[in-house]
């Protein structure tokens, strides 16, 4: 009785894994009808604006015991927002309208040389998910041509708080992790300071990915969004973790930043 029990129990959780995974491809397919726009940076906008109201879940890439990946359109964090809205795009642009071609595009921004080995082979750092993505000519990271300076900020966040990674487990996902991070410090990190957004403001695009640069020791990024406008103002198109859902920011981006005593400043990506 016990077993047949347990065996309903796991059958029940493949169903729902099943009906899941439908969802996604259901909403994939849904979302590959959107019309491209005349530029990258309105297609990628158009694309964005389809997920207003979507739910904002945490940790959506942590649910399997092993590392493999994860299509999850029905529920994202800030990184997964922008990270699905960039493939999604790489998609239609290939005028593809296959679901296995979004997976092999999510794969390619989100694990390091588009191979999936192990839970160090994701691009944690969103510095390392950027110049990953513009050596495969899909953004340029346009901070320091608008107005941006570099830092002397490292990162080491991951390695120095492994108590906040429980998938670190072994000492080889430490020392990959460590390797990670070295290789990511041999190039400076830039941003443009926060106080200084207002006099940058005109030179970003409806479009751009906007990512928050940290004031937390050792860590790059707080969280990122994209850049729309409002009323004449640059905005903060997002998946909001204090409103839980993706919205557009209530005040523009200046005023934003300046009550989030986490953000440094800015990153500016642009699609290309």
């Amino acid at each position: 009785m016990k077993n047949h029990s347990f065996s309903n129990i796991l059958a029940l959780i493949f169903s729902l894994s099943v009906c899941s995974q439908n969802k996604d491809e259901s909403l994939f397919i849904e979302k590959n009808k959107i019309e491209i726009g005349a530029t990258p940076s309105e297609s990628v906008l158009k694309i964005a604006l389809s997920f207003i109201e979507t739910p904002y879940v945490a940790s959506t890439l942590e649910i399997n015991e092993t590392e493999q990946l994860v299509c999850n359109l029905q529920g994202l964090d800030c990184f997964t927002f922008d990270e699905n809205i960039l493939a999604l795009y790489l998609t239609k642009k290939a005028n593809s309208s296959s679901y296995s071609d979004f997976q092999d595009n999510l794969t390619q921004l989100r694990y390091r040389n588009n191979k999936i080995e192990g839970y160090a082979s994701r691009l944690h750092y969103f510095t390392e998910w950027v110049r990953q993505a513009e050596k495969n000519g899909w953004i340029k990271d346009i901070t320091l041509e608008i107005g941006g300076e570099v830092t002397a900020k490292e990162v080491h966040f991951m390695s120095e708080n492994q108590k906040l990674y429980p998938k670190i487990t072994d000492e080889k996902t430490l020392e990959t992790i460590i390797k990670n991070e070295n290789k990511i410090n041999k190039k400076p990190l830039s941003q443009i300071d926060k106080t200084k957004v207002a006099a940058i403001e005109s030179q970003i695009k409806e479009g751009d990915f906007i990512a928050m640069t940290s004031t937390i020791k050792n860590m790059d990024c707080n969280h990122v969004g994209m850049a729309i406008l409002q009323n004449g103002r640059i905005h903060l198109l997002h998946a909001s973790s204090s409103l839980k859902k993706v919205v557009i920011s209530e005040k523009p981006l200046t005023e934003y930043l300046k009550e989030n005593k986490k953000d440094a400043g800015i990153m500016v990506l642009r699609v290309l």
